[in-house]
């Protein structure tokens, strides 16, 4: 857990550092000035949100945590993203304690250039993207460090395509050893329609890694994220998140022993505040 913590702050300060960059100017989007768009990953803003998710693992057992998700706008063209949560796990078939802080994340996220209104291709940013391990069993398996950018496209007025690749790399338990490097494709399909509702979207979100070099070599894994959202009012508003894991034989990036406890599926339900 003090390694844990130490990592966490470590890339807090990394991701500060780095948005001294230079880059070019972006058309970034501020919330206190019109409703958000709380569809397009690629948007600068400052918000903070929480709820609860539900896991449930693949032997029968299953997690429920208080999750917090947030950024925070650091200029027109650069936000940090962390994410975090404390949990309760049901049963007993794994080793390993019942309540705790559930695995976290911490990224930097900059835009080169980002025309929203355009169709075709919009623009593209990069980001450093930190996962840690938690100290609940069950998100206590590997901590990633990953490198990489999205390509933003308009396809018509509702649909919108973000193709994000990443270099990922990966370490197990505290990290003890460093298990291999991987390639990422995550390709991002949004949908938008306020005639549904005030805000209404629907992301579509596959995601594919695949691992070339360490003890994860010729290793893959595959998610499906299925994300509803709206606005409560302009500056609040609501999402679920459904995620599956298809876990081909990456075991789930943990440790062999750990393997026992592999996470199925999971639902989030937030609620957001942008400023």
């Amino acid at each position: 857990m003090r390694q844990f913590k130490k990592a966490l702050l470590s890339s807090i300060l990394t991701a500060g550092l780095l948005t001294a960059l230079p880059s070019h100017a972006a058309d970034a989007d501020t919330a206190g000035k019109k409703k958000v768009d709380a569809s397009d990953p690629t948007k600068i803003y400052s918000f903070i949100g929480v709820g609860p998710r539900y896991t449930a693992y693949t032997n029968g057992e299953h997690t429920w945590e208080l999750r917090t998700t947030g950024t925070l706008t650091l200029s027109r063209q650069d936000m940090a993203v962390f994410e975090i949560g404390y949990g309760w796990h049901d049963g007993h078939k794994a080793p390993g304690g019942n309540d705790g802080v559930t695995d976290g994340r911490v990224r930097w996220f900059h835009i080169f250039s980002m025309d929203y209104g355009k169709m075709g291709y919009r623009g593209w940013a990069t980001q450093i993207d930190a996962q840690f391990q938690g100290s609940l069993k069950g998100t206590n398996g590997s901590n990633n460090l990953s490198l990489g950018g999205v390509a933003a496209y308009g396809l018509t007025p509702n649909w919108s395509l973000f193709l994000m690749g990443n270099l990922v790399n990966n370490w197990n338990k505290d990290f003890k050893d460093h298990q291999g490097v991987g390639l990422n494709i995550s390709p991002l399909l949004v949908y938008k329609n306020d005639k549904w509702w005030d805000g209404a979207y629907v992301r579509l979100w596959p995601t594919y890694t695949r691992f070339v070099s360490g003890k994860l070599d010729n290793s893959g894994g595959a998610t499906m994220q299925i994300s509803v959202g709206g606005r409560i009012t302009p500056t609040k508003t609501w999402v679920v998140v459904v995620r599956k894991n298809y876990d081909k034989d990456l075991n789930d990036l943990k440790n062999v022993n750990d393997a026992v406890l592999m996470a199925d599926w999971d639902i989030l339900f937030s609620v957001s505040t942008f400023f």
